[in-house]
């Protein structure tokens, strides 16, 4: 495939509407792709949203993901030692440069590799010359809650 080839999936939008009851009980993705590698760096459903960047294995690993974590967020997935972690930066600090984000919360497994995802997030933050709250939330590799910390 060609590096001059453009990523983004021509599909990008909002899926629709849902109704408040549905959200409460079983929250559902409100867009699409899901995908970082996926998605444009103008995207008009992320505007003021709570972004969750979610790595790729934290949605298998966590039982009940889509209600702990889904609920009132637009969510963006990847995997930080697959992809392409600078494209992640530069693609996410045009992201944040270009629209209104209210917050980041990265979702990430325990292991190492996984810490990437937040130092990405955390650069293009820095990059974008915005100040948005970044959190960070780890997961064990059984599921579980291991912590949650203010980056900014």
């Amino acid at each position: 495939m060609s590096k001059h080839m453009n990523d983004e999936c021509p599909s990008c939008s909002s899926i629709g509407a849902i109704t408040v009851s549905e959200t409460e009980e079983n929250p559902r993705l409100s867009h699409w792709p899901i995908q970082i590698k996926l998605i444009g760096t103008v995207a008009p459903f992320l505007n003021d949203a709570d972004l969750l960047v979610a790595a790729d294995c934290t949605a298998f690993a966590v039982h009940d993901f889509h209600r702990r974590f889904l609920k009132d967020k637009k969510v963006l997935i990847g995997c930080p030692k697959l992809d392409d972690a600078m494209h992640y930066v530069e693609k996410f600090a045009e992201i944040f440069g270009n629209i209104s984000i209210k917050s980041v919360s990265c979702l990430r497994m325990e292991v190492p590799c996984c810490g990437g995802m937040t130092a990405v997030l955390k650069e293009a933050i820095n990059r974008s010359g915005k100040k948005i709250p970044l959190t960070e939330i780890v997961i064990g590799v059984k599921g579980d809650l291991l912590g949650e910390r203010q980056i900014f």
